[in-house]
């Protein structure tokens, strides 16, 4: 069955009219309705975080450095950064079986000026293929207490390339150099 532009006009012109239904020009563009507070209740929050717990005042990000395999070092810049002053930072693994940090990898540290958004590079090092995961927690003292902000930096780990294994006919030619052996067969 073919179709053709016609038979769909009657469909684009009725979505239109019903797109169109009830609004003039006035209403076509205004700007969204806010909704109005109720006495006795908090406004409501419309910028997307959570209205019952406040957030610690610490921003964090990560970039994982290459193509994470198997058996090697993968390096991880973590950025922690804050305007309330001195950050301690924690990086943990929960399954060391699968992953671990390399030898002389410092797991905590004090950052004495966050504000600069200074990066660490973290290395750690994958056991096994899959996702895996570090988490790191920041904390930081406010005038309400100590507050903590947490993130778990997934790393998908590949395998690791095949090694090429070596001809068994390797021998030496008249010239020294290594070549393959590949004798002719008898036909029968």
């Amino acid at each position: 069955m073919k179709r053709t532009i016609k038979n769909f006009l009657p469909l684009i012109a009725a979505s239109f009219a019903l797109t169109a239904c009830g609004q003039s020009d006035d209403t076509a563009m205004q700007e969204p309705v806010m909704p109005e507070p109720v006495a006795g209740k908090p406004a409501p929050n419309l910028d997307g975080a959570s209205p019952g717990k406040p957030q610690a005042p610490i921003s964090m990000s990560y970039e994982i450095v290459g193509n994470p395999i198997v058996g090697n070092p993968v390096l991880v810049n973590v950025s922690v950064s804050s305007a309330q002053g001195p950050v301690n930072v924690h990086y943990s693994i929960m399954d060391r079986s699968a992953l671990m940090f390399q030898d002389g990898q410092v797991e905590r540290l004090e950052i004495a000026d966050p504000s600069s958004g200074a990066v660490q590079q973290l290395s750690v090092v994958p056991q096994r293929e899959g996702r895996l995961y570090v988490n790191v927690s920041a904390e930081v003292q406010t005038s309400s207490g100590s507050m903590i902000r947490s993130m778990a930096i997934p790393i998908k780990v590949g395998a690791a390339p095949a090694e090429a294994q070596s001809p068994e006919d390797v021998v030496e030619g008249p010239d020294g150099e290594a070549v393959i052996s590949m004798p002719a067969k008898e036909s029968n």
